[in-house]
Order: structure tokens, then C-alpha cells, then sequence
């Protein structure tokens, strides 16, 4: 069977077909960069043993993008599709969803902490980093953030959601990718609300691509939060602390407000959040005339 049949855009058991296509060459690139990565110099591979070392980071991140793009990349060629059909904004990549995107996440991060503040959750003892280490550290985790924040929206909200849609609409998609997106989440210290939190973080993503139609802003979001709240605000996350986070904090109360070992996320406090993030962006931002398979 050839490319152009196994991705021909039509509803039903074809659809499958394509996912299952994409997966697999998604999988295949990334099997032959990591064995790439694991042939470097020893000094990159030293800085796996933090696995919120922000260097390693940005390979992890660069190395699923790569993927996911190649992947796309060939699938729309047989679609005959762009990459701007898959939501992902080649020419207004920089515009103004995506720095309304960046604004947006901050604010939800600020907010997060302050609900978490406000009933003493949250301390600050002072600076965990200074002078030239501290703007090495914040330009790291600018390039770690956008990195992770750019390869997880492309992976999971560009070719699965539009493919899927394809197949059995954009909203029960939407789901189905969230949900996934959310058991993602299952790692360590992490529980049900950590998935659950994660699942309906996805789903603001989704609602945000089906009132803008790009994934530009959920981009912006989804990096602003993560540099946040991993270096700015310096929570845990999955147990530990980032390398070269910003400030010495503490957090002390029950773990339904702190979010306990896991870190913020896990917090009831950002259920909170994400509900008063869908109030708002539904209200703010009208949906287009028209967007494609929506």
C-alpha cells in the first residue's frame, strides 16, 4: 500500500490507518536520534542524571519535535495538506496569539501560587541562585520552557487532533487526545488529580486551537507556565526541585493545597485555575467563521 493510500483523508477504518502510519514513523525517527544522542560526548550525557536539568531538557524536546515534524511533514505530503493545516502557525508563528499565549500562562501560574500563598502554603527564604549563575540559569530555562512547550503542543494537539477529528469530530477528539495526555501524568507522586489536572490542562489547549485555529497560543501558554512555575516561582515538579531554580521556597500546609511531593499541579488550588481559564477564554475569544473539520 502507498503513502497516499494509507493517508487519504476520508472518515472511518481509514483513519486509523493514518495514525497508526504517523506513530510509527514518529517512533522510528526518535529510535534513531536517541541512538545518535547516546554516541555523543560524555558531557551531554552527564546531565541526565537531573531530569529537570533544563539542557536535557531542550534535547528531549528538540529530539520529539524533530519526530513529530518529519512525521507530519510526510503524512501531509500524501494528504496533501500543509502544516498550517495541522494548526501548527508556520507564518504567524510569533503574532499576537502567541505573546497573548505567553502573558496568559504567566498570569495562571501567578495566580496559582498566590491562591497556595494566600493560605500560607507558599514561602519565599530568598535567592537559590545568584549573579552570572542566575541569568545562566533564567536564559536556560527560557529555551528549556519553549522547547518542552513547543514539542508536547506539536505532538499531541497538531496531526492527532486534526486526523482524529477527521474521523469522528473535533470536540470528542479533543477528549479522547486530553485523556491520554492526562495518563501521561501518572509518574512519580503523581495521583488522579495530577492526571486529571493534566487531562483538562490538554482540553484548555484544545478549546484555545478551536478559537484561534493555530496552536499559537496554547504554545505561548504552555511555555510561559511551565518557566513559571518550574524556575520563576520554583515549585516541585514529580518530587524535585529544578536545576538552577530561582528562589528558595517552602511549602507547608495539607498536600490538597501545596500539592505535596508532586509539586503546585497537583494542588486543588489549579483546579481552580484552569476552571476560571475556560470561563474566561470562551468569553474573550469568539470562535472564526470558519475553521476546517471542526
Amino acid at each position: 500500500m502507498s503513502a497516499a493510500a494509507i493517508f487519504a483523508r476520508n472518515r472511518g477504518f481509514r483513519i486509523g490507518w493514518r495514525l497508526f502510519s504517523w506513530l510509527v514513523i514518529v517512533l522510528g525517527v526518535q529510535v534513531v536520534l536517541a541512538l545518535a544522542i547516546s554516541v555523543t560526548p560524555i558531557q551531554l550525557n552527564a546531565i541526565k542524571s537531573h531530569f529537570l536539568d533544563p539542557r536535557w531538557l531542550i534535547v528531549g524536546s528538540a529530539a520529539l519535535l524533530a519526530a513529530v515534524v518529519v512525521a507530519t511533514l510526510i503524512a501531509g505530503r500524501a494528504e496533501h495538506l500543509s502544516l498550517r493545516d495541522y494548526y501548527i502557525p508556520t507564518r504567524t508563528f510569533f503574532g499576537r496569539f502567541f505573546w497573548q499565549g505567553l502573558l496568559w500562562g504567566f498570569l495562571a501560574v501567578s495566580l496559582l501560587i498566590a491562591l497556595i500563598a494566600a493560605l500560607h502554603g507558599y514561602h519565599v527564604a530568598g535567592f537559590a541562585v545568584h549573579g552570572r549563575a542566575l541569568a545562566y540559569s533564567a536564559l536556560w530555562w527560557l529555551l528549556a520552557a519553549f522547547a518542552l512547550g513547543l514539542a508536547e503542543e506539536v505532538a499531541f494537539r497538531s496531526y492527532l487532533l486534526r486526523t482524529l477529528a477527521d474521523g469522528i469530530h473535533f470536540w470528542p477528539a479533543a477528549v479522547l487526545i486530553s485523556i491520554g495526555f492526562g495518563a501521561l501524568y501518572f509518574k512519580p507522586y503523581g495521583n488522579w488529580q495530577v492526571c486529571l489536572g493534566a487531562a483538562l490542562f490538554a482540553l484548555f489547549g484544545c478549546l484555545t486551537i478551536r478559537r484561534t485555529g493555530s496552536l499559537a497560543f496554547i504554545i505561548g501558554f504552555h511555555a510561559a507556565f511551565d518557566w513559571a512555575l518550574t524556575f520563576f516561582y520554583s515549585g516541585r515538579d514529580a518530587g524535585k526541585f529544578a536545576a538552577g531554580h530561582l528562589l528558595q521556597t517552602s511549602w507547608t500546609g495539607p498536600a490538597w493545597l501545596t500539592g505535596g511531593a508532586f509539586g503546585p499541579e497537583a494542588s486543588w488550588a489549579m483546579g481552580l485555575v484552569l476552571i476560571l481559564l475556560f470561563l474566561l477564554f470562551a468569553r474573550l475569544y469568539r470562535p472564526p467563521s470558519q475553521l476546517p473539520n471542526m
